[in-house]
């Protein structure tokens, strides 16, 4: 007996007994969105993001020579033949129009009708199409074979990619060193075949159907991690594209930096190397520090956040002499809003109330010129008696086991030989690049390379908004357009690590989903393309300087 004949389609039947809300998303249509921003193809150079293979182009050009008298720029790129079946009809210009209300330049649909809108003012305007008066079609991409055709013939779909290319010649004064142009050129260069994307989210590679998979990788940003063994933080500032920076401190309180798993040094000689060029710039930077007032040989001190927990051992009074805080009180927050609301700015002392400060720059006896004591140096009490001495007016402190970012830092200052900027620079240079023989020059190009240069380094508007939601709690606090890093950004991170000891901060779970994000197909091959478009400049500046 035959088999009756089995329906082209079934009814499918759901079994499930929790209903789920959320309906699957189209996840091809995620990788064919990530390779149109990659290409951006249907767009006029300049509609164009700074995005894919525009970014791409964009960060590595301009290229100049070795001796600047010659400079490759880049102008812009087209991908694919836009025109109409008889050739008549050429460019992208024909499938746009301008709005009636702003003048905005839109685009048109030559295959479905209706209004179209405008982008910048959201007026919508008639779908004017501009058709060829020979063949009566619209401009289109126009392609050799069609996807059928490549499976059939082993072809690979795919369209040329060309690039407009400006070579500039310069004449270089012998005296004067000045340089005026003497030649410009612009050429469009033909840079090969770039694959394209089927309606299923596949590319044909000599006819076989191929796909790019989606990658899982490590989010860009700032994380903080405890390490077991040794009981410590570890800090890291992950990029989407240049040097990995680490901090870390050990049992002997004394704080490291380690740039790209290199060796490690001192963290303050990383901190003079980003502009602190004094133990005062760095000590400023991190602690909070107090103004101590000299007057009629009795020490008074500003009122201040800092001041909380100081047990008083004289009353303090206003300016009617109202008592505000008796003598043997503890400030609290409390009464420090009473004191803002009395209008007292500063305290008295006593030489016992300064037990644990530390000089927060530099004591000189202005008379002779004598430092009576030098910053990051523990006060005590012939200290003290010798600033009322010598007619000092005031003089700055801080208190580093009271303060929430702690002792680190005041004592890798003691610990670390280096204390100018250039030797910074020097030693950091030596452990990035043992063997070759340092300069200041070279030094100062190799550090401002590593974190401030936009071409060599991306943190990417996902790891500055990471960057943002960490170590401020919001997602703007910082334009996540600022893709490189500033001096503010590493004193925030170092100030957050140091601040874990204290119980204040969290650290992160690097196998947490949140921290990881998706490299679908269009990121992916801006970063090989990318890759290859710096081999090829290395290539240009040789046969350029030829």
């Amino acid at each position: 007996m035959e088999n009756p004949a089995t329906p082209a389609t079934r009814e499918r039947v759901d079994f499930s007994k929790i209903r789920t809300s959320v309906p699957i998303p189209n996840l091809i249509e995620v990788q064919k969105k990530s390779y149109e921003r990659f290409l951006q193809m249907d767009l006029l150079p300049n509609e164009r993001e700074d995005i894919g293979l525009e970014s791409v182009f964009r960060s590595v050009f301009p290229i100049s020579d070795f001796r600047g008298l010659s400079e490759l720029e880049f102008v812009d790129y087209s991908i694919g033949n836009w025109e109409c079946k008889c050739g008549n009809l050429k460019g992208l210009h024909h499938l746009r129009s301008t709005c009636s209300h702003c003048g905005a330049t839109i685009r048109t649909d030559p295959y479905h009708g209706g209004d179209v809108l405008c982008e910048r003012c959201g007026t919508f305007n008639k779908n004017i199409v501009t058709f060829c008066n020979r063949c009566g079609d619209p401009v289109s991409l126009q392609l050799k074979y069609d996807v059928t055709e490549c499976e059939e013939r082993g072809m690979t779909y795919a369209a040329p990619l060309k690039v407009t290319i400006r070579l500039t010649v310069y004449d270089k004064d012998p005296e004067t060193g000045a340089k005026t142009v003497r030649d410009i050129k612009e050429q469009e260069v033909f840079f090969g075949e770039i694959p394209l994307m089927t309606q299923n989210g596949t590319f044909i590679i000599n006819g076989t159907e191929r796909v790019i998979v989606s990658q899982l990788h490590r989010s860009p940003g700032v994380f903080y991690e405890k390490v077991q063994a040794q009981g410590y933080y570890l800090g890291k500032i992950i990029p989407y594209r240049g040097s990995w920076v680490e901090f870390e401190y050990d049992n002997k309180n004394l704080l490291y930096v380690r740039i790209d798993r290199k060796r490690k040094f001192y963290g303050t000689v990383f901190l003079r190397a980003l502009g602190l060029k004094t133990d005062s710039e760095i000590l400023k930077a991190f602690y909070e520090v107090s103004e101590v007032r000299i007057r009629d040989a009795r020490l008074h001190r500003s009122v201040s956040p800092s001041l909380k927990g100081l047990r008083v051992s004289q009353a303090i009074k206003d300016e009617q002499g109202n008592v505000v805080v008796p003598a043997g009180r503890k400030i609290t927050e409390a009464l420090l809003k009473d004191l803002a609301k009395a209008k007292v700015t500063e305290v008295p002392l006593t030489v016992n109330d300064l037990e644990g400060a530390w000089a927060a720059a530099d004591v000189v006896d202005l008379t002779t010129g004598e430092v009576l004591a030098e910053a990051n140096q523990e006060l005590n009490e012939s200290m003290i008696a010798s600033f009322i001495e010598a007619g000092v007016s005031s003089f700055e402190v801080f208190f580093p086991e009271k303060d929430e970012v702690g002792v680190v830092i005041s004592a890798t200052l003691k610990k670390d030989p280096v204390k100018t900027q250039i030797d910074a620079l020097l030693e950091i240079y030596k452990k990035l690049r043992p063997g070759d023989p340092p300069t200041v020059d070279t030094a100062t190009q190799l550090f401002q390379g590593m974190f401030f240069d936009p071409r060599k380094y991306d943190l990417s508007r996902v790891g500055r908004m990471k960057f943002n939601i960490k170590l401020y709690d919001r997602a703007d606090a910082t334009d996540r357009d600022k893709r490189t890093l500033d001096q503010k950004d590493f004193i925030d991170a170092i100030t957050y690590l140091l601040k874990l000891r204290k119980g204040q901060g969290s650290v992160d779970d690097i196998d947490h989903l949140g921290n990881r994000r998706v490299r679908a197909v269009g990121e992916l091959l801006e970063n090989q393309f990318r890759i290859g478009l710096v081999r090829m400049e290395r290539a240009i500046k040789e046969k350029m300087s030829v």
